[in-house]
Parts: structure tokens; sequence; C-alpha cells
């Protein structure tokens, strides 16, 4: 409740949810063979969703998934959801004012030097020092996965951690890579410290029309 987020998105969270008759059909399918957990990760998800799309005035829609797992907004939506610690979080706005939403919920814990290295150069964790290595890097982590879902509904591009460049303290994601939206590209990124849990926000913005 706290994020100062910009105007126009809407936001809401939700715990998980036992009971999938407050899924759509089209929803309750895609998780039909899941377990229950996954279920009622997958119903709190959607229904956090849902109250996010309320929140600038739009009517309860179904977010299905498509083939490849990703959710599939309403036209003229764009958002994003994330789960971790009991928590189902979604933040939407309209394509008219927004290009991409991707958020990301994590730990904010310590990741092992092997991990972090697949994660992050020794030049982007020392940006996050005095944090140390495994901490940055699990910061680091958190906002390449936000800005690799933002980017996905535009370019259906999958690629890996070294595809991104971070300079967190400055807020910066750049592409640095010849894929996705293109090297120099820039994904701009917010993060928040929440109840021992890193949130991390790359909201972009679509950019203004001049006449």
């Amino acid at each position: 409740a706290a994020l100062d987020l910009p105007a126009g998105l809407g936001r809401a969270v939700s715990g998980p949810v036992d009971d999938l008759g407050a899924l759509f059909p089209e929803e309750r399918a895609a998780v039909a063979r899941a377990v229950p957990s996954r279920q009622a990760e997958f119903a709190g998800g959607r229904q956090a969703a849902r109250r996010a799309m309320a929140a600038l005035g739009l009517p309860p829609c179904a977010v299905p998934v498509g083939a490849d797992r990703s959710p599939r907004w309403p036209e003229g939506v764009v958002g994003s959801i994330t789960h971790d610690g009991g928590l189902c979080i979604a933040i939407v706005g309209r394509s008219e004012a927004w290009q991409a939403i991707g958020i990301d919920f994590e730990r904010d814990a310590e990741l092992s030097p092997e991990i972090a290295a697949e994660i992050a150069t020794a030049t982007e964790l020392s940006t996050l020092a005095p944090l140390s290595r495994g901490r940055a890097a699990a910061r680091v982590f958190s906002a390449k996965e936000a800005a690799y879902k933002a980017q996905y509904p535009l370019t259906g591009c999958l690629f890996g951690f070294d595809a991104m460049a971070a300079h967190l303290p400055d807020g910066g994601m750049r592409m640095c890579a010849d894929t996705g939206l293109g090297r120099g590209a820039a994904l701009p990124m917010q993060q928040h410290l929440v109840a021992g849990r890193v949130l991390s926000l790359c909201l972009m913005p679509r950019p203004a029309v001049l006449g």
C-alpha cells in the first residue's frame, strides 16, 4: 500500500485462493492438472489481477495463459503477476499509456557464489556494495526477472541473464546483447524491500506522441 506508483496503474494483493470456482473456465483449464498449492497460487494471482483492473474501472475479465504459459491480458490492458511467500501481487495499466509492465517478488536472501556467478557480473554486484555478493545477486536476479517479464510480451524473445546489465542504484537496466528490445535498450527499474523480500518493478510508459 505504501508503493508510490505512477498515476494510471492499478495494483492489488491477494493471498492464495483455494476455491477454483473463483476462476473463469479457461483459467481453471490452465491449472486443472496442477498440484493444489499451485492452483491456489494461480487463483490468488488472478484475483489480484481482477482487483487491480477494477482499480482502473475495468470489468472483471479472464486472464488465461498462452501456449508459452504467460498471462494473456484483455485487449487494452498490460500487466504482470508475481507470487511468493503466500502473497500474490498484480499491477496493471491501460495499453494506451503503458507499453509494458514486469514485476517480481523474491526473498531478500543470500544466493550461493555459484548461482550469483550465473546471474550477475562482478561489476553489477559491486554497484550494490556494501551488500554481500550473495545478497546483491538476489536483488539483481529479481530485477532481471521483472525486466524479462516486461519485455517478453513485446518481443517473444528468450535469453539468459547475461543479455541484460543492471546498475540498480540508478534504477538502471539495459540490454547488452542483440536480442529482445535490442542492444542498449533501457528497462527502467525500481525495487522496494517488503517484509524481508524484494519487490522489483519494471514499468515502461508508452512514448508520448508529439503533435
